[in-house]
């Protein structure tokens, strides 16, 4: 158990050591579909100011037909974000990329297998208004083939 101080808005933070954990209990599907959709199990509300360090575990399904596509979707007023991502897609290529520290564009992941890990770890200090954490995904070239986030993905995050 510690208090953490917030010098954005002078505040003081409990922080009881531990983190949450969020985890999807059933695959979601997408069919035909390459517009991002919010996986709302794996959503975080954040409240002004309020800092959180997360990590993503996604598990997912796929074809080379439909392939994949993310995005982690942060709130517009922000104060600090930096994501690193890392994992193997489904064609066994390790997945690795430099800090990202503002929200860009969807990332796609070209593939060749069928199953895919996506290991996302960052830190997020939101603005001033009340908003969310929010992890989004999608089919890259819609097709008729289902794209599946699997049960047992997860958010772990802890506020500081």
């Amino acid at each position: 158990m510690a208090f953490n101080a917030n010098s954005t808005n002078g505040s003081v933070v409990y922080v009881p050591g531990t983190r949450s954990t969020q985890i999807l209990t059933a695959d979601t599907s997408i069919t035909s579909d390459a517009t991002l959709s919010e996986e709302t199990g794996l959503t975080v509300k954040l409240g002004k100011y309020e800092r959180i360090a997360f990590r993503y575990n996604i598990f997912y399904s796929t074809t080379a037909n439909a392939d994949f596509k993310y995005l982690v979707d942060i709130p517009a007023s922000i104060t600090l974000y930096r994501l690193a991502a890392t994992g193997v897609d489904a064609a066994g290529a390790e997945i690795s990329t430099a800090p990202i520290t503002a929200e860009g564009s969807a990332v796609a992941s070209a593939v060749s297998g069928t199953e895919g890990y996506l290991g996302l770890e960052g830190v997020l200090e939101n603005g001033s208004a009340i908003d969310s954490l929010k992890f989004t995904w999608a089919q890259n070239t819609s097709h008729g083939d289902a794209t599946l986030v699997r049960r047992g993905s997860s958010i772990e995050f802890i506020r500081f």
